[in-house]
This record gives structure tokens, C-alpha cells and sequence, in this order.
């Protein structure tokens, strides 16, 4: 690689020289004065001529610049308002040709066939891009003219409906409005009112395109090839009449991409046409109808269209609301938009008027442009009240727009300056035959300073290896060998400078490498990191820290209590490490901060380690979220105590359950050889009663230490509610308990085991009713929450302290007198089976509330 080095370095030591020798060459003496007055006699006259000459050519530039450009810029204005003009003169004279396509199907017998053939034999060629945006492809083809043809009967049904060359089944009453296409159209009733042969033409109508729907994440139009396209039609309808009744209306529905493909592919560039034009550049044309609105235009949220519901979206105005402005819902409407600039309402004026024209604008884009305009004349239906079908507009972009009087001032500017050019040869050769001449004169004297001249100008030009040579040994000789010395000395310093510039570089390369790794692992590492200077602000932030704490990357240094306002806990453990340490600590700190946020338990790991970085001190902090962790633990943990709880009261019921028997057996023999001793025979029945219980709790513990697998299937969880409320309306009756449902209408069935859900139901509803002695409110409510089935049992109990909510789902935990503390500890086993989550909130003199989920789509 050849590397460049500058020259100032030694810039001074050739003005040192060039000084020396201007100091010999003009030392005053008889022979530098005659020549120097012959030089001056010679040249000036030349000179002051020379001079002149170039003002006087620079003003007739400078005129001839001015009236080129505005006879340029008026011919191009011309041409653009010409194109324009031929370009509604096209869009007329097709318009009228559907008309006679109308009257010649109106000629047609009102037959499926005839229509249909009528429809294929009227094609037109369109020129469109498919693909996708990064891949677009150009295609040319011929496509239907007419999306949609009609007879429609006296009384507004439709006999005949041909949609994009096929015969359509769903034949409509289009006397009613509402059930027309865009929900709000009144063809029939306009062509029905019509005498024969007369032709309505309705405006564009066409569903809305916003912004978002054309775009689709591309940036512009030009780009969206993926993007919504617009569609709509413009629906041409006639009377039929047969021996002066009326018979009926015919009707065709113009393609509106037709429309379309007279503006669509037109530049104002050498192009000329193009498949899309760029609205950013300015350089488009576009179509608007009589109204004002805009019906063909690269950007399709700007042509008009209609809601679904069939009310039309209003023009952008000053006073559309930001909501529409954020979705995109802004159709232009010229006559509304003298707010972006006042010559669109013009133009629109105008072409009303019949005019045409050249106007300069600028869209909302922000691109400045000259907008030529012309009317298209057309007086059927609607279109009569101005005898136009609207205009036509041609934007060039106004640097594009003066390019041809640019292009030509430079031409005029560059004839001008070779002439000058060509001056200053003729003056420069004078000169030089005027120098050549005095220098035979002075050669003897001057030639060794020359070439000293020469060697400097060569080192200015960045050749190093020049020398002189003077074979003198006076002042010259002396000055010439202190220039060949310096030359040396200048290479020699060169090379070294060349060296150190290879290792910076190598440096630089090496620096950036490591640079480039460190903001890889900063940035990829799963601990968040923060980075604190010396006086304890937040210097630097990585991806992970921002999305563990929910915050904004800081874009400079910030207080480090400022940015983490929203973690009170974090900043009560730093202000202590901080305040303890303080610049001179060298251990790093350790610690794991519980906390809670949206009513979830986290558990975060807090490390902060000193830094030293080219003598400045400060921190680096980093965080890691372990609340999955953390709570993996805690559910195994409980898993292993429940399996423990499960082995250990499996084997106490089985070594209990056999002497129980044996016992409850010897007590009824007992109970039956005292049938005198009522007294010794009640003491038996209540040993018994005990037993009894006794083994109830032994056949929980025995169900709560092998509980089978749910059989799950799909079933109504209203019915198993349904069932379990059947077996204690009593029970609430006889306590005075008020039972409230809320059901959510059309629950959908799930995979449930109902006999298991039953029982978790029941141990709900009997924990509400014990806590509620002396009456209360036994809320159920049951609802859908985006992919699960959630169920609420509330009630108005003496509720429970919060230090014992952790507890309850522990087996043999119990608040109540009697039981055996297992009923939510099964429940709890049974929702998770199914996959759900149980969990309960409770406020002591207001009651309780347990929530359990069930998936909507659990996969036995």
C-alpha cells in the first residue's frame, strides 16, 4: 500500500530558500533595472487590456445568462402544461369511449352470455409491480376494463351481475343503497330518472387505503410493493326503455386501475415513464375529479374512499384530529388544501374554470415542485355542473424543473471562460516570447538560481529525490550544496514519519478490535451491567440492565438515585454501599434484594466491584433477575416436603388403619354383650364416634398420599358449579348465607376431571360457609381471561391474618377446631393437575377470596 504523507513540514525551509533567492535576483543594480523597466512597458498595456476585456465579457454573461434561463424555463413550463393538456385530452376522449361501451351493451340481449362475453372482449393493458419489496417485479398484461357489468330490473334487482369476469350468485335490491357495494351508492335511482339514452356517471368509489395499510413497514410508496392496493370504480349506468316503459338500468363499473395508468407511469424526467414514480422527489403526476378530490396518486391514502360502514372519509384539513393524523386517514381534497399551500385550491379553481396552467407548490412531503395543470373535459351526469371530469397535474421538482436554462448557463458560462481562456494563451505566449527574450538577456546571471527555483518547486510538488546541480563556488554553489543537505535531511525525516504513521495505524486497528470485543460482551452478557464514575453517576448502561429494570438507556452521564427512582429497594442497598465504601473501598459487594412488583415476588442479585481505569475511580454493578430461580426452588422445595408428608402419612394410615379395625370390632362386641347398662353402652358409642373420625382422617391422609392422575376430558366447568352449589344451598339457607353467581355467557368447554373439580369446589364452599356462622354473602364468579377460565369464590368471613396466608396450603394446617387441615392442600394438587394456578387474598373482619385458573387449551 502506498501511503501519502503531507509536506508542511518542510514548507518553511523552501520559503527560507525562495527568500534567499528573491534576495539575489533583485539586488539592485544597473542591469535588473533596465530589465525590470522593459519587462513593465511590455507587459502592463497587455494586461490592463486583458482586463477589461473579461469585465465587459463577465457582464454579457451575466445578461445572457438571466434571458436564457427565463426563455428556457418559459418553454419548459410550456411543455409540461402541453403534457399535461394531452394527457386530459387522452382521459376525455376514454371516457367517452366507455360510454359508447355503455350504449353498446345497453344494445346487447339482457342475456349471462352476452354479458360475459361483452366483458372479456374489453381488456386494456396494465403495467404494475408484484413480488416483494426487496424483490419487485415489473409486469405487463392485459386485465379486464370493467370489474363489475349489470342489469338491473324496474324495481332495483339486479338479473344480471358480472364481478371480475365471472357471474356473481349474489344478485342485490341496488334500489336500496345500503345494499350496494360501498353501502351508500344511488346509480339505480340517478339512471332511472333519466330519459333514453342518457348516461349518469358517478364519482370514484372505492374502499379507503390508509397510510399504514399501503406502507406496511416500507418507507415510501416507491418502496411498498407488498403494500394494500387501492381499489374502486367508477360506475357508468343508462336506462333501458322498451315501447317508452322503463324496462330497467344496464351498468359499468370502471376499473379504477385504468384511471390510474394515465398518471401513474408519467415523469417529467428523461425517464418519461416509469411502472412507479418517487413522490419524494416531486416528480409525479396525479388525477382529481371536479370535487376537488384526488382519485389517482402514487400515494393511495390520498385518493378518497369510503369507511366500511359506507360514510366517506373526510379531506385533510387544518382541523383533522391527531388520531386520524396517526393512522394515516388523511384523502386530499385540493379545494381543503390551501392550509399545505395556497396554489392547490387554485389549481382546482382554475381547471374548474376550464384553465389551464403552471403553478409552483410544494407537498406535504416538503418537496418544492412546478405543477402544471389541465382540465379534463367531460359534461355526462353529475360532471355536467362544470363540464370537467377534473384535472390532471404534473409536478417536476423545481431543480429538475430550471435543470434545461442551468444546463444551458453553464454552457454559456463555459463558451465564456474558454474564451477567456484562449485570451489568456495569447496574452501568456506574449508574455513568454517577452520573457524568453529578456531572459537571453539575464541567462548567465539567473540560470543557477533557476534551477534552484526548480529543485524547490519540485520538493513543493512532493518529489524528494530532486538536486541541483551548480558547479560554482561562489554564494550559488554555496546555497545550492545547503539544498541538496536539506533535501536529505527532509527524506530521512519522511521515512521516519512514514514508519510511525504504518504503527499508529496498527495501533488504531488493534484498538478498535479490542474496543469492538469489550461493546460485544457488554452488550450480549446476561447480567445487566452499570458502570458508576467517582462521583457516583451513571456512566454507562448495556441492553440487559434497561430491560430487567424497565428503563431508557441515559444518553449521557446521570444521577444514578434519578435513574433508578422507580426501585426504592435497589437504591436503599446502594445509598448503603456507597455511603460505607465510598471511593477507598476495594472489596466488592454482594447481596440478594427481594422485593415485589405488580403484586409478583422478585428476587434480584446485586454485585458492585471497584474500578480503577487511567487513575479514575469508580464502580461496575451488576444485576441479575432470579426470581424464576428463586421460585424453582421454593416449588421444589415444597414438592419434596409434600412427597415426604405423602410417604410418611401413607405409612402411618396403614400401620393405623389395621388396629382402628380391630378396636372398632371389640367395641361393638362390647356394645352388644351390655344391652342392660345404657350408661357403659353410651360410653361405647362415643369411643366409637372417635374411631370413626379417626378414620376418616385416615382415609384423607391415605387419598391425600396416593392421589391418582386426573382423567381429564372435555366438560362444562358450569355444570360441575351447577352440581356443587345443588349439595349446600341448604347448608347457606340454614346459615343465612346469601349465594351469588356471575357465569359468563357461552363458556367454552375444557378437558376437566369433573369428579376431582367437584371435590375442590366443595372444600371452597365449606371453608366460606364455616367462616360465616352467623351469615354473610357467598360470591362465585366465573370468567374468561384471555387463555384461561378464571373462578373467584368470595365470602364475608372473618378472613385470615396475612402471616397465615403462606400456610394454608400446607396438609394438616387448619384454623378451624376440627377437620384435618388436608381440604386445600388437595385442591391446591388437583388445580395444578389441570395445569392451573391457585392462589388467595383475604382482609381479616372482610373476608376471603380464592382464585384459581384453568388453560382453555390444556393437553391431557
Amino acid at each position: 500500500m502506498t501511503l501519502s504523507f503531507p509536506l508542511p513540514i518542510f514548507v518553511p525551509y523552501a520559503q527560507q530558500l525562495n527568500s534567499a533567492i528573491i534576495r539575489n535576483m533583485f539586488r539592485i543594480n544597473l542591469h535588473k533595472k533596465v530589465l525590470g523597466a522593459f519587462l513593465l512597458l511590455s507587459l502592463l498595456p497587455l494586461v490592463l487590456l486583458f482586463v477589461n476585456s473579461q469585465h465587459s465579457l463577465r457582464l454579457v454573461e451575466d445578461l445572457l445568462r438571466q434571458r436564457t434561463t427565463e426563455a428556457l424555463d418559459s418553454q419548459v413550463a410550456e411543455a409540461l402544461e402541453l403534457r399535461a393538456d394531452m394527457v386530459a385530452r387522452q382521459v376525455s376522449s376514454f371516457l367517452y369511449e366507455v360510454e359508447g361501451d355503455l350504449r353498446d351493451l345497453a344494445l346487447l340481449p339482457v342475456l349471462e352470455s352476452s354479458y360475459l362475453d361483452f366483458s372479456w372482449g374489453h381488456q386494456r393493458m396494465l403495467w404494475y409491480r408484484r413480488g416483494s419489496n426487496d424483490k419487485p417485479v415489473e409486469v405487463r398484461e392485459k386485465v379486464l376494463l370493467y370489474s363489475e357489468l349489470a342489469y338491473i330490473d324496474a324495481s332495483g334487482r339486479e338479473q344480471i351481475r358480472i364481478v371480475a369476469g365471472r357471474p356473481s350468485a349474489e344478485l342485490r335490491n341496488v334500489a336500496d343503497p345500503r345494499q350496494t357495494t360501498y353501502k351508500n351508492e344511488d346509480y339505480f335511482q340517478q339512471a332511472a330518472r333519466l330519459p333514453a339514452g342518457g348516461v349518469w356517471v358517478s364519482h370514484l368509489n372505492g374502499w379507503y387505503v390508509s397510510r399504514d395499510e399501503q406502507l406496511q413497514g416500507a418507507e415510501t410508496p416507491l418502496e411498498a410493493v407488498q403494500g394494500a392496493p387501492y381499489r374502486g370504480v367508477v360506475r357508468f349506468a343508462t336506462p333501458i326503455y322498451r315501447d317508452q316503459q322503463f324496462k330497467g338500468v344496464v351498468v359499468l363499473s370502471l376499473d379504477h386501475r385504468h384511471l390510474m395508468e394515465f398518471t401513474q407511469h408519467i415523469s417529467p424526467t428523461e425517464e418519461r415513464y416509469v411502472v412507479f414514480p418517487s413522490y419524494a422527489s416531486g416528480n409525479y403526476a396525479f388525477m382529481f375529479d371536479d370535487q376537488g378530490w384526488t382519485i389517482a396518486h402514487p400515494k393511495y391514502w390520498d385518493i378518497r374512499g369510503f369507511d366500511p360502514d359506507g360514510t366517506l372519509v373526510p379531506a385533510y384539513t387544518e382541523n383533522t384530529t391527531e388520531e386520524d393524523k396517526r393512522l394515516g386517514r388523511l384523502p386530499f381534497n385540493l379545494l381543503d388544501a390551501a392550509f399545505i399551500h395556497p396554489n392547490y385550491k387554485a389549481a382546482a379553481e382554475a381547471v374548474r374554470r376550464g384553465e389551464s396552467g403552471v403553478l409552483d407548490t410544494t407537498n406535504i412531503g416538503g418537496s418544492k415542485k412546478i405543477m402544471a395543470y389541465a382540465p379534463i373535459s367531460y359534461r355526462s351526469g353529475d360532471y355536467a355542473k362544470y363540464n370537467i371530469f377534473g384535472g390532471i397535474t404534473i409536478g417536476a421538482e423545481v431543480e429538475y424543473f430550471h435543470q434545461p436554462a442551468v444546463a444551458t448557463s453553464k454552457l454559456i458560462r463555459r463558451e465564456i471562460s474558454n474564451y477567456l481562456s484562449e485570451s489568456w494563451l495569447v496574452i501568456s505566449m506574449t508574455v513568454l516570447l517577452v520573457i524568453v527574450f529578456a531572459y537571453s538577456l539575464s541567462n548567465s546571471i539567473v540560470r543557477p538560481l533557476l534551477s534552484l527555483t526548480e529543485g524547490t518547486r519540485e520538493m513543493i510538488r512532493g518529489n524528494m529525490s530532486a538536486r541541483v546541480d551548480v558547479n560554482l563556488s561562489d554564494e550559488v554553489g554555496v546555497l545550492a550544496e545547503s539544498f541538496n543537505t536539506m533535501v536529505d535531511e527532509l527524506n530521512n525525516r519522511r521515512r521516519r514519519l512514514l514508519r510511525t504513521l504504518q504503527a499508529l495505524r496498527l495501533s488504531r486497528k488493534e484498538i478498535i478490535r479490542e474496543r469492538n470485543f469489550k461493546d460485544t460482551v457488554f452488550e450480549n452478557v446476561e447480567s445487566g451491567i452499570l458502570t458508576f464514575n467517582h462521583r457516583c453517576q451513571v456512566t454507562s448502561v448495556n441492553g440487559p440492565a434497561c430491560t430487567i429494570l424497565a428503563i431508557e438507556r441515559p444518553e449521557q452521564d446521570c444521577d444514578w438515585q434519578q435513574l433508578l427512582s422507580e426501585w426504592p429497594e435497589l437504591r436503599t442497598v446502594l445509598d448503603g454501599w456507597f455511603s460505607a465504601g465510598g471511593n477507598e473501598s476495594h472489596e466488592p459487594n454482594r447481596c440478594y434484594v427481594p422485593l415485589e412488583r405488580s403484586g409478583r415476588p422478585l428476587t434480584y442479585r446485586l454485585a458492585l466491584f471497584p474500578l480503577s481505569f487511567r487513575q479514575q475511580a469508580g464502580w461496575l454493578m451488576t444485576i441479575e433477575d432470579l426470581t424464576e430461580r428463586v421460585n424453582m426452588r421454593q416449588q421444589m422445595a415444597r414438592m419434596d416436603r409434600l412427597a415426604s408428608l405423602g410417604r410418611m402419612s401413607a405409612g402411618i394410615a396403614h400401620e393405623v388403619r389395621n388396629p382402628l379395625t380391630g378396636v372398632s370390632l371389640l367395641l361393638d362386641e362390647l356394645h352388644d354383650r351390655l344391652l342392660g347398662n345404657e350408661v357403659d353402652q353410651q360410653l361405647i358409642r362415643r369411643a366409637l364416634g372417635e374411631i370413626e373420625r379417626l378414620e376418616s382422617l385416615v382415609n384423607e391422609m391415605l387419598r391425600f398420599a396416593s392421589m391418582p392422575a386426573p382423567q381429564l376430558a372435555l366438560g362444562s366447568i358450569e355444570t360441575v358449579l351447577q352440581d356443587s352449589l345443588f349439595l349446600i344451598r341448604k347448608q347457606c339457607q340454614r346459615q343465612k348465607v346469601e349465594l351469588r353467581e356471575q357465569t359468563a355467557a357461552d363458556l367454552p368447554e375444557i378437558k376437566i376431571d369433573k369428579d376431582r373439580l367437584k371435590q375442590v369446589f366443595l372444600n371452597l364452599f365449606n371453608n366460606a360457609l364455616d367462616a360465616m356462622p352467623e351469615g354473610g354473602v357467598l360470591t362465585v364468579v366465573v370468567m374468561l381471561d384471555d387463555r384461561t377460565l378464571r373462578v373467584e369464590v368470595s365470602d364475608t368471613g372473618i378472613g385470615i391474618p396475612a402471616e397465615q396466608i403462606p400456610l394454608i396450603f400446607e396438609p394438616f394446617y387448619t384454623r378451624k377446631g376440627q377437620g384435618t387441615g388436608l381440604g386445600l392442600a388437595i385442591s391446591y394438587n388437583i388445580i395444578s393437575d389441570h395445569g392451573g394456578d391457585i392462589d388467595v387474598e383475604s382482609q381479616p373482619g372482610e373476608g376471603t377470596t380464592v382464585r384459581f385458573s384453568l388453560p382453555l387449551d390444556h393437553d391431557a
